[in-house]
């Protein structure tokens, strides 16, 4: 068995057990998941409060042992947030040249430097194809897959796209934020696709906003200038303390999923791992901008 054991956020164990679904078929191997419930910090964990059997409905073995350690001499553990790079790949030496940007520097582990992670439409074509069918396997909650599918039916078109915005504002994430948030690049994006969006003629065209900040939330739908061509999922939780609740959790997923449902264009935030996954779950577009 091939055991996905990552403790980070949401979309850090997305990766690491899509990277345990492509591997488990690759070796002809039954996968796993050891997900933990968090509600404090501590070291190489973050707080995400929340069971697996809360946001998926999948046929795969979760929660194999609350102690993995009895399992390690006879299952491959996999705690990476970073997808996968096999040899059949053909990912070039020194193909990954992501920087943060920031002190806090973006985890290799292939001493080659051929990871993929954050290279988004640089990635080659081949691993996209690759990758991409485990990322449809993922499912969620029957409750959550309606609300997704509901949301998407009454307010999503061709024209829709999905901008995600990471405020980095946690006091873990003091550095990050500044130097990687920048809300008026953000601005300058969204109103540079409006400007083409209108010299084309179209005006059925929207844009879809998940963020982790109830503030960065509030400005877009309040007081921004084009305020009424934002949309956002109505939350009964806030993006403040989302991860401290079951229910936020599940909304997280569900903005997440959301993101994913547009196929016009990608707006997302640098070294985020849920721009990351949104943009996978989109299918990858090539219109991607990552500020």
């Amino acid at each position: 068995m091939i055991i996905s054991t990552n403790n980070g956020g949401l979309s850090n164990r997305i990766k690491s057990l899509v990277s345990v679904l492509r591997y488990g078929e690759m070796v002809n191997s039954c996968c796993g998941v050891l997900w933990k419930k968090l509600n404090d910090y501590s070291k190489n964990n973050h707080i995400l409060n929340c069971e697996f059997k809360d946001i998926f409905d999948m046929n795969i073995i979760y929660n194999v042992t609350k102690n993995c350690e009895e399992y390690l001499y006879y299952d491959t553990l996999y705690n990476s947030h970073c997808l996968m790079v096999f040899d059949e790949d053909d990912i070039p030496i020194n193909f990954n040249n992501f920087d943060s940007g920031c002190p806090v520097k973006f985890s290799i582990n292939d001493k080659r430097k051929r990871n993929i992670d954050f290279m988004y439409e640089s990635i080659p074509i081949n691993v996209i194809n690759a990758y991409t069918p485990y990322f449809r396997k993922l499912k969620l909650t029957s409750s959550l897959d309606q609300k997704i599918n509901e949301f998407a039916l009454e307010n999503f078109n061709e024209n829709t796209t999905s901008v995600h915005i990471r405020s980095w504002n946690r006091n873990s994430e003091a550095s990050r934020r500044e130097h990687l948030f920048d809300i008026r690049k953000f601005e300058e994006e969204i109103e540079r696709r409006i400007y083409n969006f209108e010299t084309e003629g179209i005006e059925n065209y929207n844009f879809f906003l998940a963020t982790d900040s109830q503030d960065v939330r509030e400005y877009f739908t309040n007081e921004y200038q084009y305020k009424d061509r934002i949309i956002v999922y109505l939350r009964n939780t806030s993006l403040d303390t989302s991860r401290d609740f079951t229910e936020g959790v599940q909304e997280d997923a569900i903005e997440l999923f959301l993101l994913g449902k547009n196929k016009n264009g990608f707006i997302g935030s640098h070294f985020s791992t849920f721009s990351e996954v949104g943009w996978w779950l989109a299918d990858c577009p090539e219109d991607v901008v990552i500020l």
